[in-house]
This record gives structure tokens, sequence and C-alpha cells, in this order.
């Protein structure tokens, strides 16, 4: 379908349709330099939008027991005049509460986050299709993690991530 290296199925319709084996496959096969050029503008908005639409899908229940936090997920990138109300003008945010045994994905920025997470869009996608160890991330600087850090150390066990 893509040869290695090419990030032709970014621009298609079939993005919010691919299930997460074959988007951790295709993330997988295309090179660094090709998927940070390929995710920005409405590519970018539509990969966001849809990682954290499919966020509670990838809730481990049993592993969330007894966890209760509100997450903030920073995104870099998103140009002059972007970025997501809450937030500075280049950052998109998104936010979420685990508690329950259950992942809500917030409409409005909650009054605070108890771990916020920042990071650019390819490195997430590679994070969330198990294409890249989060912790990894962290050491390379391409992720920063800051709040309750023993929390933030379990999300790892509770999300699955990549392909079941």
């Amino acid at each position: 379908m893509t040869e290695r290296g090419t990030a032709g199925w970014l621009e298609s319709d079939s993005l919010t349709s691919l299930d997460a084996s074959e988007l951790a496959r295709l993330v997988d096969r295309t090179s660094e330099r090709e998927l940070r050029h390929r995710l920005i503008g409405g590519v970018r908005e539509i990969a966001l939008r849809e990682i954290f639409r499919r966020m509670p899908e990838y809730l481990r229940p049993a592993r969330a027991a007894g966890f209760d936090a509100v997450v903030a997920w920073q995104i870099t990138g998103a140009g002059p005049g972007g970025g997501r109300t809450g937030g500075p003008a280049d950052v998109d945010e998104f936010w979420i509460r685990v508690c329950d045994g259950r992942c809500i994905l917030l409409d409005d920025q909650p009054e605070h986050a108890d771990i916020s997470i920042r990071t650019d869009p390819a490195t997430l996608l590679r994070v969330v299709t198990g294409n890249e160890d989060p912790v990894t991330a962290v050491l390379k600087q391409r992720l920063s993690v800051r709040g309750d850090l023993a929390l933030a150390a379990r999300l790892t066990k509770i999300f699955a991530v990549g392909p079941a």
C-alpha cells in the first residue's frame, strides 16, 4: 500500500477509518522527516482529533482502578492563529479525565490538571501507536511531563499502547 518513507496515507480521507494495527504499521513505515512534514495544517487537525477521540477505547479499565486524574495534553506546532481555546496560540490542548475505570475527553479546560504532557504531533502519533517508547521520548526531550509524576508513570500501564 505505502512504501517506506512516504506518508501518502496521511492525506487520504481514510485516516479516520484505519484500525489500530494498520495505523501502527503505516506510522512505522513512514520516515520521521516525512511524518513531521505531513502532520501540519488540516491533516494535523484530523490526526489529533482522531487520536483523542479514540483514547477512551484504549483504556484498560481493570488497570485504571484507583486512578483518578485530569491529564492536559499540549501538542505543539499549531502555527500562528492555531491552537484550541485556553492555551498558547501555537499549541493545541486536549484534556482527558480518567476516573472510575473510564476515560472521558473533556470539552472545556478544567481548573487544573494533575498531569501535563507536552509534545509534537509526530512524537504523539509514534507513542500512541507503540512505535516509540514514551520514556525514550522524554529522554530525547521530545516529550515533557509535569505534575504528579507517579500518576504519569502509570499512564503507559492503563492505556493499551499500539495495536492490541
